[in-house]
């Protein structure tokens, strides 16, 4: 036999696809604008007939580079099935008989029994890679309009962004490609919508690499083969949704009578992050009760009543059904009372420009942009205010403003604080009157009762609990205290999370009857605000009983030695309060336990409200999907119509969909973000629109067997966790990967929900929790035991 390069396509009318090599084969002399690596094509039974010879010829033919040996196998890259990752490829071979025999022998070993008419691939390996991955030409989950680039631009591999390792994405409309700014990217898009062309068809799934000069290789091509599991929005509704947006984000963009800043920018997690606690495609019935209780007025009026500028607008807004804070709206309501009104201008300005320099910033801007109270690092703020042209006059009237904003807040001590906490005692009251009114109508006085006496009372020592940290971040700036030092005085406070985990703990152990357990906690749902999502009184065995790992919960003793004591006494005397160490060190413990307390008291009300609504629901023909996709406004305003409720709702479903298949930038900064979206690191991809809930099962431990219906949690999407979809598990969550990883395409074919790619933060959180919802419709993921 002799070993020969496949020859270039001569060009046909209909372009077909086949297996790997042979596709790429068929591409050949016709693509224009990229390039493809020579290759030779081996049958699998010349193989078996003599290895030697085969690989002594490969090494004659390829003798100057070393080899990818790549699978093309006939079941692989079909329009049914991509089976990614389900074969082998070996990258950097060399160009020697032995390796090449070792590899080869590993690729076909996949193939299985039926090896007539199979091949192998082998390339030279592409030199000096400059950044390589894959490109979607619709979007994998819902097939909107988007080029998905999921690229690695560090490693110099081929192979980073299929096998599930961290990568970084791009989303690009595909109505305004020139949106791009990029030459790579641009570069990128320029091949890829040639091969559009060539095959006729937008459908596709292309491997690349590009070097250093800008030569860009197609690796492979193959059809998206998740589509069969798409139910698509047509592209101009999606184009429509787009353009509105941008109008509105103009819009809102402009200066605000009233309010400090000349710009704006909106974010998915500053603030009262709601992506983190309503997802950031929530149903309409979740959005707006956040919206009611906490982001139309709640917040702020929390915020002038610790001396901060009330601020008389909305926190939150919607954009195509996607929640995002008004980041300008939050500085204002950092900013103290009296503050000038011209400096606060300058103030604003500048804190949005670091933001939008420092998008890592955009889930903590109460530390690392705005300038909260006065605690005792404030001489590195002032030096950045400098920096960055601000007056001594200036920030020294700043400092004035804030040490008196903060010596108010500081004066409450430990008993106003357990005054303010006391009043969400209100709220379980109020949860037992009423027993014989309408549900609606106890639902809607529920929701009343909860801002009153929950939201307001919560948001204050929330608001008393960052100034804590913020203190407590500032010792150890000013190396007061150590980090470790800190981490114990944290652990050391008991709050009402410790008791709800350690009740769990004790019915596990059988210490703590199930009756007692519900009549604390039942009210209990991983989604606060969501009727879809299930209390502990309603499904205990899926919260219970899943204990594998005793863990030490009693909270640890706490103190500071003399000279601690005496560094901190003399930072306060410093500035000027009038407190303890130990009045201050009182203050954080309290603050922070009080804010746990006061969420778990709301949470009752919203929990009892929700399942008053459901009950009215259920008596008026309207499920809770049905509720769930209402405005709360809407019940009230059509109570009396609920066939017409009913209607509304298929609406709100068709709306709920559209939000989901629009791809919107976590922040914000300029219009035009809205066509070049570039998630956040951490951000994950979620497949499918379905709501699931099961025990963790953690393979990174190696739990095996695997428990049916669990969540399956892996730290990175490998293709070597395939054998979990034989498996019945209800879903999937990974730390590392992308939208283009084999997990997110293998998922995206099954229709298995999952979350690939959540990022360090949260996966960590998951670790630790027993039983996990993965609601993929919102694109939220919660944790519980």
């Amino acid at each position: 036999m002799v070993i020969k390069r496949t020859d270039s396509h001569k060009n046909e009318e209909q372009f077909h696809f086949s297996t790997k090599a042979e596709t790429l084969a068929s591409l050949k002399g016709v693509l224009v604008s990229g390039k493809l690596c020579d290759q030779a094509v081996i049958p699998v039974q010349d193989w078996l007939n003599d290895q030697q010879k085969v690989a002594n010829e490969i090494v004659k033919l390829f003798s100057d580079s070393p080899l990818a040996i790549r699978s093309s196998c006939l079941a692989e890259d079909t329009s049914e099935r991509s089976n990614a990752g389900a074969f082998h490829s070996f990258t950097n071979v060399p160009s020697e008989s032995n390796a090449i025999i070792q590899a080869f022998n590993d690729v076909i070993v996949a193939y299985g029994k039926e090896l007539d008419g199979q091949v192998v691939l082998i390339q030279p390996m592409v030199q000096n890679i400059a950044l390589s991955g894959v490109v979607l030409t619709r979007d994998l989950d819902t097939g909107s309009p988007y080029y998905v680039v999921n690229y690695d631009d560090t490693s110099g591999r081929t192979d980073t962004v299929t096998s599930g390792a961290e990568s970084k994405t791009v989303y690009l409309h595909r109505s305004n490609p020139g949106a791009l700014h990029s030459p790579r990217m641009k570069k990128i898009i320029t091949v890829t919508q040639e091969l559009e062309r060539i095959i006729k068809s937008d459908l596709l799934d292309i491997e690349f690499c590009l070097t250093n000069n800008m030569e860009f290789y197609v690796l492979q091509v193959r059809p998206i083969a998740a589509q069969g599991q798409w139910k698509k929005i047509p592209d101009q509704d999606i184009d429509l949704a787009i353009s509105s947006i941008r109008s509105e984000v103009i819009s809102e963009m402009r200066p605000v009578k009233g309010q400090a800043g000349h710009s704006n920018i909106f974010g998915e997690m500053p603030d009262w992050n709601p992506a983190e606690m309503i997802g950031n495609s929530p149903r309409k019935l979740a959005y707006s009760l956040y919206k009611k209780l906490i982001t139309d007025t709640t917040w702020a009026t929390a915020r002038a009543k610790m001396a901060y500028k009330n601020v008389q607008a909305p926190l939150m807004t919607s954009f195509g059904g996607r929640p995002y804070i008004d980041v300008r709206a939050s500085l204002n309501s950092f900013l103290p009372a009296d503050l000038d009104h011209n400096f606060a201008n300058r103030l604003v300005d500048h804190q949005l420009e670091q933001l939008g320099k420092n998008t890592d910033f955009h889930d903590k801007i109460e530390f690392e942009v705005a300038i909260t109270c006065r605690d005792f690092d404030f001489h590195s703020q002032k030096k950045q205010l400098i920096e960055f042209g601000f007056s001594l006059t200036d920030i020294e009237k700043l400092e004035a403003s804030l040490i008196k904003l903060t010596a108010k807040a500081l004066s409450l001590g430990e008993e106003g604080l357990e005054v303010l906490l006391r009043q969400t005692d209100q709220i379980y009251v109020d949860d037992l009157t009423m027993k014989n009114s309408d549900p609606l109508q106890k639902a809607l006085y529920l929701f009343d009762s909860v801002i009153e006496y929950g939201i307001l009372p919560f948001s204050i020592l929330a608001r008393h609990a960052f100034i804590g940290v913020s203190f407590l971040r500032s010792l150890i700036a000013q190396e007061i205290l150590s980090v470790e030092i800190v981490e114990n005085f944290m652990r050391s406070i008991h709050t009402v999370a410790t008791t709800v985990v350690n009740d769990i703990k004790k019915v596990d152990e059988g210490s703590l009857d199930k009756k007692v357990f519900l009549k604390r906690h039942g009210h209990l749902r991983p989604g606060t605000y969501d009727i879809l999502s299930k209390r502990y009184d309603q499904s205990l065995d899926l919260y219970l009983g899943h204990s594998s790992q005793r863990i030490n919960l009693k909270n640890s003793k706490f103190s500071l030695n003399r000279t601690q004591e005496d560094a901190i006494d003399k930072a306060i005397q410093n500035i000027g309060y009038k407190i303890s160490t130990k009045e201050l060190m009182n203050y954080i413990r309290k603050a922070i336990s009080s804010r746990e307390e006061a969420k778990y008291a709301f949470s009752v009300g919203i929990s009892e409200a929700l399942e008053k609504l459901a009950e009215w629901g259920e008596t008026n023909n309207l499920s809770r999907d049905d509720l769930a996709n209402l405005e709360i406004n809407e019940i009230v305003k059509n109570y009396k119509s609920p066939n017409a409720l009913k209607k509304v709702a298929e609406q709100g479903r068709k709306d709920h969909k559209l939000t989901r298949a629009l791809r919107l930038p976590n922040l914000i900064i300029d219009p035009d973000d809205l066509f070049v979206v570039r998630p956040l690191r951490g951000q994950a991809t979620f497949i499918t629109n379905q709501f699931k809930s099961g025990a963790a099962c953690n393979l990174d431990h190696n739990v095996t067997p695997i428990q049916e219906s669990s969540i399956v949690l892996i730290k990175s999407a490998d293709p070597g966790f395939d054998w979990i979809f034989s498996h019945n598990i209800a879903g999937l969550i990974t730390q590392y990967g992308g939208p283009n990883s084999h997990m997110a395409i293998r998922c995206a074919e099954f229709g298995l929900p999952a979350a690939i790619g959540c990022g360090e933060k949260l996966y960590n959180q998951l670790l630790k929790a027993k039983v996990i919802e993965l609601d993929c419709g919102s694109r939220k993921i919660e944790g519980r035991g």
